[in-house]
């Protein structure tokens, strides 16, 4: 049974939302006060005030209440505390987690005071809107009691509890943004926050509350508060937003807190400039208004990076637009180094290339004519692509007789980094995000007759931008639980999603965009199925940048819904963007 509200539903689609997760809607926090017509493009018709519970209601509907009364619209829990005893009344808090399902049984009745529910498809996030996983199946148990005669809940989770249908039409997905520790580039953590009138607030409360000491060293927040954030965003879209408590900060501080607050609040039209003071007070440097627009050089997509594309051609290298691809000025493209491979930095400067053997990799300038050729590995097994990130480190995975190699190239140093979940593993190809914080990668379980599975970890920095560790990588769950997949190739296609392309059937492969925090339903450009031999993926973090899947021959934009096939001389297995 998936409970549905009685409102226009057909109104309710046209404005849903493509759905990463859910979060719990707040309850306190933020004091948002809307002026004008900022939320004018929520219609009034839009909304739900559930039943309070019938008189001599059974057990199974006070539970079957209870669970509709949390799909208000505009959400409030008044409605579902109806449904507790007093004293659950005073410490329930729905807004530690969400668990959002597919569907759900009806109650059942297992004893007179104990009532049970099957959820079906059901994945949580914490109170910031963080995927925290998934749980297939889950048995909801409900502890009843009588008052005044009446049954009610005694017992109920601390979560808001709601169905995929609800979720997609009253939340939405999201970015926060926090800056690496250097503070040099941003890094977006996705959530998802209460849409509507309810937006600003539930965004605040996520942003201030920080990245969490799971990625201490990772991501680093400046909008540090020990009372919260108060918002008001008046007539003009002016969002006026006021740190309560929070330490001092420096002009550089302020600044980069100013560039968190003008990336993470662009998300809602109605902004139009951000005021942020501190305990009443402007913040050193910072007398004027934040512009939306400020911060570009801290893309986390990277402010340097080139839109060009890259690819071997008879040996040599060729980049610019895609249909005009012309010999680079550097070596590689005036002399054929026997290279199987390429990657590029993010400005296209530097380039290191694979040879055909895949165990030695050479690295030189582009745009330099007669510049030194030189190699920074030459001992390898089997390597895969290079990677670069913005601090221009050289990402290498070499595929070993004992498992996955990672090393990292800084300058004339080399690093071994260890990631627990991918080291050591049979390691088929791999990412690093370009603002370095991300490592995804596929771990083949095929030599034990089983298929891929993707694993992700965040790397640790200093503040000087040394390398220091990596978390331990998770398993991101596929969202289609029937699939074995096996992947073919998988690209960035923004700052926190990534595709994939894998073999459906035949000669019938799949492209598909993921979340890097596995969060299901994240589909940022729709589902491509293609026909022949497609064996490449070619993508980039940047918007706008085609996504282009590959034959040894030919290439097809799988991004445009009016989808042709060109072929080209290039060797397409090495078509790339930089990073």
């Amino acid at each position: 049974m998936t409970r549905r509200p009685p409102v226009l539903v057909g109104a309710l689609l046209a404005g849903s939302v493509v759905l990463t997760g859910c979060l719990s809607l707040p309850e306190s926090g933020p004091v948002v006060e809307v002026g004008g017509d900022a939320f004018n493009d929520e219609p009034a018709s839009l909304s739900y005030l559930p039943a309070p519970p019938a008189r001599g209601a059974t057990p199974s509907s006070i539970v079957d209440g209870f669970l509709d009364a949390m799909t208000a619209i505009p959400s409030q829990m008044t409605s579902a505390r109806a449904y507790l005893t007093e004293e659950a009344q005073a410490s329930w808090e729905p807004s530690r987690e969400t668990w959002v399902y597919t569907d759900d049984d009806e109650p059942v009745l297992r004893t007179r005071r104990l009532a049970q529910v099957t959820l079906n498809g059901n994945y949580r996030l914490d109170e910031r809107g963080v995927f925290t996983g998934v749980k297939e199946r889950h048995l909801l148990e409900f502890q009843l009691a009588q008052e005044d005669g009446e049954w009610r809940i005694a017992d109920a989770p601390d979560a808001l509890i709601v169905g995929r249908q609800w979720a997609a039409d009253n939340l939405r997905t999201v970015q926060l943004y926090y800056l690496d520790p250097t503070g040099e580039i941003l890094i977006p953590e996705p959530v998802t926050v209460a849409s509507g009138a309810q937006f600003v607030n539930a965004l605040m409360t996520s942003l201030v509350s920080g990245p969490g000491p799971a990625l201490g060293q990772v991501a680093r927040n400046y909008l540090r508060v020990d009372q919260g954030a108060d918002v008001i965003v008046d007539p003009d879209g002016i969002a006026d937003v006021s740190l309560d408590g929070g330490p001092e900060l420096t002009a550089r501080e302020a600044e980069l807190a100013s560039i968190q607050l003008a990336w993470t609040l662009r998300q809602e039209e109605s902004v139009r400039g951000i005021r942020l003071t501190a305990d009443g007070e402007a913040l050193t440097g910072l007398s004027r208004d934040i512009q939306l627009g400020e911060g570009a050089e801290y893309d986390p997509a990277a402010f340097s990076a080139t839109t060009d594309v890259f690819a071997l051609r008879d040996g040599l290298l060729v980049g610019g637009d895609l249909d005009d691809l012309t010999p680079v000025q550097g070596p590689f493209g005036t002399r054929a180094y026997g290279l199987s491979d390429i990657g590029l930095s993010l400005d296209s400067t530097r380039v290191a290339g694979v040879d055909d053997s895949r165990r030695s990799v050479l690295v030189t300038e582009t745009h330099e004519t007669g510049a030194p050729v030189g190699p920074v590995l030459s001992d390898a097994t089997r390597l895969l692509k290079p990677a670069w990130d913005f601090a221009d480190r050289l990402w290498l995975v070499d595929r070993t007789s004992s498992g996955a190699r990672i090393t990292v190239v800084v300058g004339d140093r080399r690093r071994t980094m260890v990631v627990r979940g991918v080291t050591g593993e049979q390691v088929t190809h791999f990412l690093v995000s370009r603002d370095g914080s991300r490592f995804v990668a596929v771990v083949s379980d095929r030599a034990n007759g089983g298929g891929d599975r993707l694993m992700a970890a965040r790397i640790r920095y200093d503040e000087r931008g040394a390398l220091l560790s990596a978390t331990r990588a998770q398993e991101l769950p596929w969202p289609i639980p029937q699939e074995t997949p096996r992947f073919l190739d998988l690209v960035w296609q923004s700052p926190t999603t990534f595709s994939v392309i894998y073999p459906a059937q035949g000669n019938v492969v799949q492209v598909r965009t993921l979340s890097v925090d596995g969060a299901p339903n994240v589909v940022t450009i729709p589902s491509a199925t293609l026909t022949g031999d497609y064996r490449w993926l070619v993508g980039s973090p940047e918007p706008g940048t085609p996504l282009l899947a590959a034959t040894p021959g030919s290439f097809t934009d799988v991004s445009r819904t009016d989808r042709s096939e060109s072929e080209t001389d290039i060797k397409l297995s090495t078509l790339t963007y930089t990073g």
